[in-house]
């Protein structure tokens, strides 16, 4: 239907102002409902599809990091992690500065991880404040042999990242890194319950 037919209904007509007032308020009601709808479709196609400013300087943090593992080379790491980062690893070693934190990477680097590669394949990001933001990412490490002589990788991680906008640098100020168990995923209750309601 052309817009002359919606402007002929909207006409005033035998019934009075009355009806005609009350016409013309649907009509607006349904232009700010059409327009709104629009609205929000676009506002979500741009977040899923596209990254804002601050989430690409994020993620390109998260990418100097690997590409840190990937030459097993920590020298930079002063660009990227902050000076008073907690860092806490797979098995749940704890380091306290970015000191700390570059010495591990570092040593652990020169000997079983010398060969082992980092791929990232997914980031989500959300802002708790505008110069604070939570950061999960997936990542796939390669396999490798541990201190232990125990086989180790080959799997995917899950890391929980906090980064802080400091003199206008994104620093990562907290992470901690988890073995995604894929044997075990499908006992997660909360995806159980999402496939019961489908």
């Amino acid at each position: 239907m052309s817009l002359p037919y919606y402007l002929s209904v909207f006409q005033p007509d035998k019934f009075g102002s009355k009806t005609f007032a009350m016409r013309q308020s649907a009509l607006l009601l349904l232009m700010v409902l059409f327009c709104l709808s629009g609205y929000s479709q676009k506002d979500g196609e741009q977040a899923i599809g596209q990254r804002t400013e601050k989430e690409r300087a994020i993620e390109s943090q998260i990418d100097a990091f690997l590409n840190s593992w990937n030459r097993h080379d920590f020298s930079d790491m002063k660009n990227y992690i902050a000076e008073d980062c907690d860092f806490v690893n797979i098995t749940g070693m704890h380091w306290k500065g970015r000191e700390n934190i570059q010495y591990a990477h570092q040593t652990y680097h020169d000997d079983f991880f010398k060969a082992t590669p980092m791929e990232k394949r997914s980031v989500r990001i959300r802002f708790l404040k505008p110069d604070v933001a939570i950061v999960h990412m997936v990542w796939h490490i390669g396999e490798f042999i541990a201190p232990d002589g125990k086989k180790w990788g080959g799997n995917d991680d899950l890391a929980t990242i906090v980064f802080v906008q400091r003199e206008g640098r994104w620093m990562i100020t907290a992470l901690e890194n988890v073995q995604i168990v894929a044997e075990v995923q499908q006992f997660d209750p909360v995806k159980i319950r999402a496939k019961s309601t489908e």
